[in-house]
């Protein structure tokens, strides 16, 4: 069995159990590859492959850390799925890892569980022995000897290195003479010694929970208007600045939530342009959303939570202009989000891809430059293609212009949006165009140019592209192959 993640087709192997890895599976190949390699193994039964569910994992870890927090008070969150736990001070440290460990198969999963005086060697106990090992103290180094060279925490290069010297496993390692490793590898190869006795160890990064930053009020009665509901949410607002502050942090965004008559749930969250701590400006921006997205019921209960970053620290420049404050910003954002929708105020970005003319507005969050100079994101020069026309008369005609001269440049200008029109084909050559700013026919043409691109994804796109005269005027024509629909992408002035 292997999981999967990323998009079709572009799949690669997250993970795998030992009988896919003995069949040459391994994490990070592409899963068509792999599915072809275990294929070759003689397998009557196809690789079972599932989904990576990243929520599943969160929601997975919370139950361990809950777990460590019963057994002991100071504990480490190493890695998703391995914890390191202290049990220095308990009356009955082996007994607690057996509780620990009946306490993971309660909640479904299945833990190794490795318990030892030194940090570094129970956690290859919990790496390489399934169920609860004990390594009493002075058995460090005979239960580090037998395990494979893998087993330490080496880059690539020095494995190789190692194993080039004949040198595979970990007791191997140990009697070589620390001054040669250290001569040979620095103070890597002494510390490769150190790990081989299980003399090494490292320092506990206690885990610290993040703080709880979310209030709630239950009302006992309906409130159907706004203005009673900010009175009630303002007084939250204010508690919650007064942690934010308490733990020196700011909130990037702020999601209320409200439980409506009837049973229903209305949850708003507006994301910040600046993390702030303010109390008066998130009451207004809260009142602003409210405002401009209202529940539709009367509101029974109400929870606010922030999402908490560090604080930003700002330093004005001497010689550039005074930019407005943190908070005048963010309430003049909310009421144009408020006027006009989320969806028409932000930073114009180019989105990475080819694909002409693709453009999309990302949230303004303004960034520090140097000397204290504020600049929002896309604020560089902007760079775009300016196609040249390259014209030839479709009939010998009188009436047509000449092509322009050698040398000579046009000034391209793109219709946003582009727009939709009807082009007549002769021989796959366009001699008649309807649109709403052109209508005849074609007196010259110039193409095509085939450009696509995404061909890997689900959302690839084939353009052929025309310069056509119509009118004594000069038109960018493309088709969409995949759709067959023409439209007008610009015109040249």
């Amino acid at each position: 069995m292997a999981v999967a993640c990323g998009e079709p087709p572009n799949r690669f192997v997250y993970a795998a159990n030992a009988s896919a890895r003995k069949h040459g599976v391994r994490e990070g190949m592409a899963l068509a590859a792999a599915q072809a390699r275990y294929g070759t193994c003689g397998e009557s039964r196809p690789l079972r492959v599932l989904d990576r569910d990243e929520e599943a994992e969160q929601r997975a870890q919370v139950l361990l850390l809950k777990l460590a927090e019963r057994a002991t008070p100071r504990f480490e969150d190493v890695a998703p799925g391995l914890l390191s736990l202290d049990f220095g001070g308990l009356r009955d440290p082996y007994a607690s890892a057996a509780e620990l460990a009946s306490g993971a198969a309660r909640l479904g999963l299945q833990a190794n569980v490795g318990v030892s005086g030194n940090r570094f060697v129970s956690l290859c106990a919990a790496r390489t022995q399934k169920g609860v090992t004990h390594v009493y103290p002075g058995q460090e180094a005979g239960f580090l000897r037998a395990l494979p060279l893998d087993t330490l925490p080496l880059d690539g290069k020095d494995l190789k290195t190692l194993a080039r010297w004949g040198v595979r496993k970990i007791g191997e390692l140990a009697r070589l003479p620390e001054a040669q490793l250290a001569e040979r590898f620095g103070e890597r190869g002494a510390r490769m010694a150190r790990l081989a006795r299980g003399e090494e160890d490292s320092v506990l990064r206690v885990h610290r929970p993040p703080a709880r930053l979310a209030l709630s009020r239950d009302f006992g009665w309906e409130i159907g208007e706004l203005e009673p509901l900010a009175f009630a949410i303002s007084g939250m607002l204010d508690r919650l600045c007064l942690r934010l502050q308490g733990l020196d942090q700011a909130a990037a965004s702020l999601t209320t939530r409200l439980r409506l008559a009837g049973g229903g749930m209305f949850e708003r969250t507006v994301d910040l342009p600046y993390p702030l701590s303010d109390a008066r400006t998130l009451r207004t921006l809260v009142r602003i959303d409210l405002a401009a997205h209202p529940p539709g019921a009367a509101v029974e209960a109400v929870r606010v939570s922030a999402r908490p970053v560090k604080r930003r620290r700002m330093q004005q420049s001497l010689f550039a202009p005074d930019l407005p404050s943190p908070e005048n910003l963010a309430v003049t954002l909310a009421r144009l989000t408020g006027l006009v929708g989320s969806e028409r105020v932000g930073v114009p970005t180019v989105l990475d891809t080819h694909r002409p003319g693709v453009a999309a507005l990302a949230a303004f969050r303004p960034a520090v430059g140097q000397a204290g100079a504020r600049r929002g994101p896309g604020s560089g020069p902007a760079r775009a293609r300016h196609p040249t026309p390259l014209l030839e008369q479709s009939s010998p005609s009188p009436q047509s212009p000449a092509s322009p001269l050698p040398g000579s440049s046009l000034v391209f200008r793109c219709f946003r949006p582009s727009r939709p029109a009807e082009v007549l084909l002769d021989e796959d050559r366009p001699v008649r165009v309807e649109a709403k700013e052109a209508r005849g026919p074609v007196t010259a043409c110039a193409g095509p140019w085939r450009v696509s691109g995404e061909w890997w994804t689900q959302h690839g796109w084939q353009y052929q592209e025309w310069d056509v005269e119509v009118e004594g005027r000069l038109y960018r024509a493309c088709c969409e192959r995949t759709t067959g629909e023409w439209f007008l992408a610009g015109e040249y002035d």
